[in-house]
């Protein structure tokens, strides 16, 4: 990233007091992030903000608010700060500053938060209890927070926390499995649990369709309309089934026009991005763009593996550290597949009363249609990490020990160790008969690495998804 720097900048370095400069080097700045992350990150985080000032080594950035400004510190601060000095040239940094003209147009942020109904939550439309809509297993605490999830945890916390005074809408996506539904009654969860006096509403938005097509068929439309508009939190699942259908996008669309004009909450979930659903009016997907979207991905080994553990423990399944990695390494997708796993091995453990272990586990979950039996081999990790650092595999397997290489070894070491059932003397010995505490400093520094440097942290997922695809 820092070896070429673009023409120009180190000699414009005595115009940056001007403001014009200064967008020219935000601007710069921006071509470099959206390189290092994903689309959707930087479409959430790095599109809003607006450059101020460069004063004193310091280029201060314009945020919306401080849950924007407290996530860019904790995730980006120093990449931002490091892309900064590397096209300058000269040791400098950024510095986030709350600042309303980056928030979004006045049309669309809420009012003052009115006084709060007082009456019993509803069910679609129907009085009842909290416990009859939504899931009580379904809370923050029984989420498992990972890197592919940890952005939309937080997003669902903090409008749980000060409901229709943070983002609203929240519009969540990901594929199916991966956990929208769980952060849709969590959110609910935690709201009724701490403001027992407001009013909620769950509804997928199928059953908004069908609800719509009744109300018509018998002229009921006050009584549909009010059962919409009237809480003071709406959280509405799979938003793209309303794709094609007009007519349903047209009440839907007043519907959120009157829930946030009234400062009430909303939350949608969808498989898709708003613009990228074809078929649903520009006038909807402008408003659920208003907010803040926020992306769900597949997780990661080791989130796979603590979703495993947490869940066994509620299933009073005696689940091994081991015998959980060893399931993860090998159960590709969502989450639900993770389900079916334990599920199996629950059923079949209660008929035999046998111990859980890796062969038995091997054997049970390789009969699941569901499961993608695609060992990964210690050489296959090193023709991807050979060819990722344009190395040659042979090179992993010498005594060269040059910063360049001895990272590609210890990179290819960890890998071997997370995605492979292989023992550390075993990684030792095909990484040219190393001693199995080199091995186990390797995946320690590169686990550490992980932590706590983005670069790395990118590699690592850039590397697994190569081997796993």
């Amino acid at each position: 990233m820092g070896e070429v720097k673009p023409a120009g900048l180190q000699s414009d370095w005595a115009l940056l007091e001007q403001e014009g400069d200064v967008d020219y080097i935000w601007e710069k700045v921006q071509q470099v992030i959206r390189e290092c992350v994903d689309t959707t990150k930087f479409t959430t985080w790095f599109e809003p903000l607006k450059p101020l000032a460069f004063s004193e080594g310091t280029l201060q950035v314009a945020v919306p608010n401080k849950f924007v400004r407290s996530w860019l510190m904790e995730h980006y601060h120093t990449l931002v700060s490091e892309t900064l000095q590397e096209l300058l040239g000269v040791a400098c940094q950024v510095a986030f500053i709350v600042d309303d003209r980056t928030a979004p147009p006045a049309e669309s942020r809420p009012a003052a938060s009115p006084d709060p109904l007082h009456h019993t939550v509803v069910v679609n439309g129907r009085n009842g209890t909290t416990s009859s809509m939504f899931n009580p297993r379904f809370t923050f605490d029984t989420f498992v927070v990972g890197s592919s999830n940890e952005f939309a945890h937080a997003a669902c916390m903090a409008v749980a926390r000060h409901p229709a005074r943070t983002y609203n809408p929240l519009f969540i996506y990901g594929d199916v499995g991966l956990g929208k539904t769980h952060l849709l009654h969590a959110v609910a969860n935690y709201i009724l649990q701490h403001q027992p006096h407001m009013t909620a509403c769950y509804v997928s938005s199928e059953k908004f369709l069908n609800d719509l097509v009744g109300a018509l068929s018998h002229d009921k439309m006050d009584d549909f309309r009010n059962r919409y508009r009237k809480n003071d939190l709406i959280l509405v699942d799979d938003v793209q089934f309303l794709i094609g259908k007009e007519r349903t996008q047209e009440e839907f669309f007043h519907t959120f026009n009157v829930l946030h004009n009234d400062n009430k909450q909303i939350v949608l979930t969808s498989d898709k991005l708003p613009k990228d659903m074809v078929g649903l009016e520009k006038r909807l997907r402008s408003r659920f763009e208003w907010g803040l979207i926020a992306d769900l991905q597949a997780p990661d080994t080791e989130t796979k593996a603590a979703i495993l553990k947490k869940k066994a423990d509620y299933m009073q399944i005696a689940l091994p550290d081991d015998v959980a990695w060893f399931i993860a390494r090998r159960l590709r997708g969502d989450v639900r597949k993770l389900e079916g796993a334990l599920n199996v091995i629950e059923a079949y453990t209660s008929m035999t009363a046998q111990d859980i272990t890796i062969g038995l586990v091997q054997t049970l979950i390789g009969e699941l249609s569901e499961v993608e039996e695609k060992p990964i081999s210690i050489s296959d990790i090193e023709r991807v990490v050979s060819d990722h650092y344009k190395l040659k595999a042979a090179v992993l397997r010498s005594k060269k020990r040059n910063k360049e290489i001895a990272h590609a070894r210890h990179i290819a070491m960890y890998l071997a160790r997370t995605l492979t059932s292989a023992s550390l003397p075993q990684i030792g010995k095909d990484f040219g008969d190393r001693d199995h505490t080199s091995v186990l400093h390797a995946c320690n520094k590169i686990k550490g690495l992980v932590e706590d440097d983005w670069r790395v942290k990118e590699e690592v997922e850039q590397l697994t998804r190569a081997l796993q695809g």
